[in-house]
């Protein structure tokens, strides 16, 4: 009867209490396992090189830099004799862009713009060659061209530039 009144309900608390521990001693392993993973990734990006997180600036920017990105195109056309008429950087349209509920954002958002230049084919190939070599990701979507003097056409590019969303 003692056992009944005093030993069992201490029994059957030792018990919840044992289960307890177990499912708290299996969050702490876990949490030591998500730890250890972190430390390793964090090392892992510590061991990336200055110059190699420049380039992945570069790459996929974390702001639109729409100057840095005109001065590179005007040095690209200068290197091959070409004549920059216009660089058109076209803000995204956001109207267009439906949200969904629970849909993730984007991780990047894509930049529309137009580019024309003035010079010779064989100028416009090596320009087109440095584009493609440029740390920059364009998309050409369109090219279109009007022929003018002798070896001298006008070049309309209208393409894409991508930069991290906010």
């Amino acid at each position: 009867m003692v056992f009944f009144t005093w030993t069992n309900p201490a029994f059957k608390t030792v018990k919840t209490l044992r289960v307890e521990q177990n499912n708290l001693n299996l969050s702490l392993n876990n949490l030591k396992e998500v730890r250890s993973v972190s430390d390793q990734i964090l090392s892992e990006y510590n061991s990336i090189s200055q110059d190699d997180l420049d380039k992945l600036n570069k790459l996929l920017p974390s702001k639109m830099k729409a100057i840095e990105f005109v001065m590179e195109v005007e040095n690209m056309t200068k290197k091959h004799n070409l004549l920059l008429k216009n660089v058109d950087i076209q803000k995204p349209d956001k109207k267009k862009e439906r949200i969904i509920f629970g849909q993730k954002k984007k991780p990047f958002e894509k930049i529309p713009l137009n580019i024309s230049v003035v010079g010779s084919y064989a100028s416009f190939v090596s320009f087109l060659s440095d584009m493609e070599r440029s740390l920059s990701v364009i998309d050409i979507e369109n090219l279109t061209f009007k022929s003018g003097k002798i070896d001298s056409y006008q070049f309309s590019i209208k393409a894409s530039t991508y930069w991290k969303g906010n």
